[in-house]
């Protein structure tokens, strides 16, 4: 590995070795990052927007309050860069810009996986709802937290130090933890493939607006991304660095703006421009074979209702509308 040079003033070191998307400058990237820090702003809105609206109405929906958070998350890392551009030796700005980069990404991981698992419930109720399966996907939770965790720790450390053996773990560290997200990605896509290729001993569940099928194409597109970026990110976490002097084709610009970020605002606004608020909503007190069937075809009071994403909480009273109302 090579060897961190020191900053200006001594530790944090800006390292030596090629970043994906390389340093900054004022005149290409700045511009770059504000057509971006637009775009993710719109996003943030718009969820926010859609978030409480359907809380006013008393719908719930948290996922998009966590896509708020994630926009959000991606705003700060693109005010970072910007800044970063015309302080390019300050090394905290680089510490800071990897934090918020890491961190946001996490939660389209997560949503990926309950969106799956909603689709796999209403499909394939009796296996989506065994007791083995919610352990599981509460295990890939912690060690997706975890990994995340010890990832940032050890980030933080290899600059503050210059000891080439601390720098070899901290990297194995970031290759683990690219393994585990990888693998957290590859469980969402065969939930979604076992709910599409297994068969059914009983009718499908359906829930929230719109069919099994649109459902499931919707989310297919939104993995078929997801699982891109990652395995972009697990494929350069698992080569050898290179030097700032010689980077690779994938730490080149185009790549880190098209394959990091380009795609990922396909894949929020995805979600957002498809409601996927109301087309993946589940009843409240969700937590058994039969429950997505129990309120099919009900819709909810505008007045006293309570809308949850996580489908695990006290049952509703929902009222009888017409086939054209939506949750």
């Amino acid at each position: 590995m090579v060897q961190a040079q020191a900053s200006n003033n001594g530790p944090p070191y800006i390292p030596a070795t090629a970043m994906v998307g390389g340093h900054p400058t004022t005149s290409l990237d700045v511009p770059i990052s504000a057509v971006f820090l637009a775009f993710y702003l719109l996003a943030a809105v718009g969820n926010m927007t859609v978030f409480q609206t359907n809380r006013i109405r008393g719908h719930k929906f948290l996922m998009s309050w966590a896509m708020f958070g994630f926009c959000m998350a991606r705003n700060a890392t693109f005010v970072l860069r910007i800044v970063w551009a015309y302080r390019p030796h300050n090394a905290r700005l680089i510490i800071a810009v990897q934090i918020f980069a890491a961190a946001g990404v996490l939660v389209s991981y997560i949503v990926a996986l309950l969106l799956s698992l909603r689709i796999f419930r209403a499909t394939h109720p009796e296996l989506g709802w065994n007791p083995k399966l919610r352990m599981l996907c509460k295990g890939l939770y912690i060690l997706l937290f975890v990994s995340f965790v010890l990832t940032i720790s050890f980030t933080i450390e290899s600059f503050y130090t210059l000891n080439l053996k601390i720098k070899k773990v901290a990297l194995w560290v970031q290759r683990a933890s690219s393994l585990v997200q990888l693998l957290f990605n590859l469980t969402s896509l065969i939930i979604l493939s076992l709910s599409i290729s297994l068969p059914r001993t009983t009718p499908p569940e359906n829930f929230g607006t719109g069919s099994l099928k649109k459902k499931t194409t919707i989310l297919s597109i939104v993995m078929f991304f997801v699982l891109f970026i990652i395995s972009f990110r697990f494929g350069i976490a698992w080569t050898d660095p290179r030097p700032a002097s010689n980077p690779a084709w994938f730490d080149s610009k185009p790549a880190f703006y098209v394959i990091e970020y380009v795609l990922e605002l396909v894949v929020i606004y995805t979600l957002l421009l498809t409601r996927f608020d109301r087309m993946f909503w589940v009843p409240n007190g969700s937590a058994k074979a039969g429950d997505y069937h129990i309120w099919s075809g009900y819709g909810q009071k505008d007045e006293g209702e309570r809308l949850s994403s996580s489908g695990e909480e006290s049952v509703l009273q929902l009222k009888p509308y017409g086939n054209d109302t939506e949750r």
